[in-house]
């Protein structure tokens, strides 16, 4: 019996949470209301109280546990390349972007819902430290994988990995903005394929170290 019924609060907590998901894409984070997941989710009001203390417990509970896969989805793209393509760090860039447009494509409201949270973490503070631990996660990942072209001679020598790391970033996620205004507008898929061309040929020059440039 207690196994039961906790298999039970863990399905409704899931469900609470999915309904989250579709309120804060609908809506936003500021004007959804527990009422409106509570609703969603087809619970008694105070039904969400027993599981989150309130709304931004539950936002942060979404943003750390619901990636739709992305990670696994990564992870899968990457052991696919054959062992040679496996170890450039140009190919595994590229097929890392590829797979990010496809999961962005596929998964469009929860992945606006995470988007969202990089603006709520500028207002608030709990929201901010779960955000700024995902993305340093993220940018050591990065980090290390320019790190290892450099140091295969896939990028120039001189080039700075945690610059590189950052201009991509922001690569991606102003594609990423832009195809969520307006779904469809543009292929997303092709945009991170260009984007990453660049970082590919090695002949972009951003992000190199130059010396005797000022602050």
């Amino acid at each position: 019996m207690p196994k039961i019924a906790g298999e039970a609060r863990a399905a409704r907590r899931d469900q609470i949470v999915a309904a989250a998901a579709e309120c804060f894409a609908r809506s936003g984070y500021h004007v959804t209301t527990m009422a409106d997941i509570a609703a969603a989710a087809g619970v008694s009001k105070g039904t969400p109280y027993l599981y989150f203390p309130g709304k931004e417990a539950l936002f942060i509970a979404l943003y750390e546990e619901w990636d739709c896969g992305l990670a696994a989805r990564l992870d899968a793209a990457v052991s696919e390349l054959a062992e040679p393509a496996r170890r450039s760090p140009r190919r595994v860039l590229a097929v890392v972007a590829s797979a990010i447009a496809d999961h962005v494509t596929e998964n469009p409201r929860t992945c606006r819902v995470l988007m969202e949270a990089t603006t709520l973490a500028a207002y608030e503070p709990a929201i901010a430290a779960k955000v700024l631990a995902a993305t340093v996660a993220s940018l050591d990942q990065l980090v290390g994988l320019f790190a290892a072209g450099v140091a295969a001679g896939e990028w120039p020598a001189g080039t700075d990995p945690a610059l590189q790391a950052r201009l991509f970033t922001a690569g991606l996620y102003g594609l990423m903005a832009q195809w969520h205004l307006a779904p469809g507008a543009f292929s997303l898929e092709a945009a991170m394929k260009t984007l990453t061309e660049r970082w590919q040929s090695g002949e972009h020059g951003a992000g190199r170290q130059t010396k005797g440039a000022g602050p």
